[in-house]
């Protein structure tokens, strides 16, 4: 099974539709079962709830999947995967996503960059702390595939070809900001840029560590024959998605098991736990269906 660490702004909605564009309802864009707080990782109990309504799983993403929580099944082979991305420039580009996509206008930058939650963020998702060589070790000990946004592109014929065989790559960009003015803007100024470099110290050495040491690994791995994958790809990908899955995704996440976790949770609340009604995630409503199965019943 395929287990993609979404970090934010690293091209990883992108990833996800490639996900569901070749897997359909085998994937699933996964939240945790209880939700004691903004911060609770997807675990392995929340897999085997999950497993009721996808059997046949073939691949998971989320953002709260984590890299440090080891995720076990009996049976099941996990291929970690996560997208890494020039620290300095994602979080200019987080700033400037809170200030025109969430229309937070009043954000002042010099406060904001000041709040721990976004400090050496992909270090975080990884480690589950801001310690490099803790995240190195999960990544080691993991296997954990970790791609470029950057380089992109060569990024996912390496993953084919490396961890996932089946994997459609064809694919259009998903969520690319259509400015990127301010975010330039805050890596050109001196001021905003050292601390824009503070706030990643952890973050930067992670990035530095793989694009430097392992990421090499994946090409030589792959080959001398790489950069022509690469261009061939480039030539002859259609760009576009397999509709056909992505609507099976669709209509599976939004129709079975968001109104399942959604009555779990309720439930859960009801009877004193700590879990949180509310079901995250993507917005777009999918007409709910009469939920047959019980979600969080013991089999």
């Amino acid at each position: 099974m395929l287990v993609f660490v979404h970090i934010n702004k690293t091209a990883g909605s992108t990833v996800r539709y490639i996900l569901r564009s070749s897997y359909g309802s085998r994937h699933c864009d996964v939240e945790p079962s209880q939700r004691k707080s903004e911060g609770s990782p997807f675990s392995t109990d929340d897999l085997r709830r999950l497993r009721r309504i996808y059997p046949r799983l073939s691949s998971i993403a989320g953002h709260r999947v984590m890299g440090y929580v080891d995720l076990e099944e009996e049976g099941t082979e996990f291929s970690y995967l996560t997208i890494l991305r020039d620290p300095v420039k994602l979080t200019a580009s987080r700033f400037q996503y809170h200030v025109e996509h969430r229309k937070k206008r009043g954000l002042v930058f010099d406060e904001w960059i000041q709040r721990e939650w976004l400090r050496d963020a992909q270090t975080k998702r990884i480690a589950g702390s801001s310690s490099v060589d803790d995240a190195i070790r999960v990544i080691q000990r993991k296997q954990i595939f970790v791609g470029l946004t950057e380089r992109f592109d060569e990024s996912i014929v390496l993953l084919k070809a490396l961890r996932a065989r089946d994997l459609c790559i064809d694919y259009q960009p998903v969520n690319v900001a259509r400015r990127t003015v301010l975010a330039q803007e805050l890596v050109s100024n001196a001021q905003t840029h050292r601390a824009l470099i503070d706030a990643n110290q952890a973050d930067l050495a992670l990035y530095t560590h793989v694009k430097n040491e392992l990421y090499p690994t994946f090409q030589r791995e792959f080959g001398p024959s790489l950069d022509d994958a690469v261009a061939d790809y480039q030539r002859h990908s259609r760009r576009k998605w397999n509709t056909r899955k992505l609507l099976a995704s669709r209509l599976k996440r939004h129709g079975v098991y968001r109104p399942l976790l959604g009555l779990y949770r309720t439930a859960v609340a009801g009877k004193g736990g700590s879990g949180d009604a509310r079901v995250t995630g993507d917005t777009e409503a999918m007409p709910p269906v009469d939920p047959r199965s019980t979600f969080g019943k013991r089999g």
